[in-house]
């Protein structure tokens, strides 16, 4: 007999194994419960806004812990949203001179959300697609 070579006959389950883990991963078969599949993540979860507000919150807090590094497009953004990022982080300075850390996250929020909404309160960004 040839080693690592099967047997006739013998049967090994290790391929089935890994077909059904594969059918489970891939979600084969049919959907339990009228058509949903438990812990499956819902569609579109994030909006625009929620997005833009996350990214340029996030680097916002970077650029005022002096932790960013690289520019906008190593940063995941867009021309406009670094336009926004830029914005939100001197009016953060600013504020941190006057009041202090807690002044300057209050800003970073504020005008976070307020400039992401207005950004999209149309439905998005308009022209290229960086912008």
């Amino acid at each position: 007999m040839t080693p690592g070579v099967p047997r006739r006959g013998r049967r090994h389950p290790l391929p089935l194994a890994l077909l059904s883990c594969a059918a489970l991963l891939l979600g084969c078969g049919s959907p339990p419960h009228g058509g949903e599949r438990p812990n499956s993540p819902a569609p579109d979860t994030t909006s625009p806004i929620e997005l833009c507000v996350s990214l340029i919150g996030h680097w916002a807090r970077e650029e005022l812990a002096g932790r960013a590094k690289g520019d906008f497009m190593q940063k995941g953004l867009s021309g406009g949203q670094n336009e926004i990022l830029e914005a939100v982080v001197a009016e953060a300075l600013e504020e941190r001179r006057r009041t202090g850390a807690d002044g300057a996250r209050k800003v970073i929020e504020r005008e976070t959300n307020r400039r992401c909404a207005e950004r999209h309160r149309s439905g998005g960004p308009t022209g290229h697609p960086w912008r």
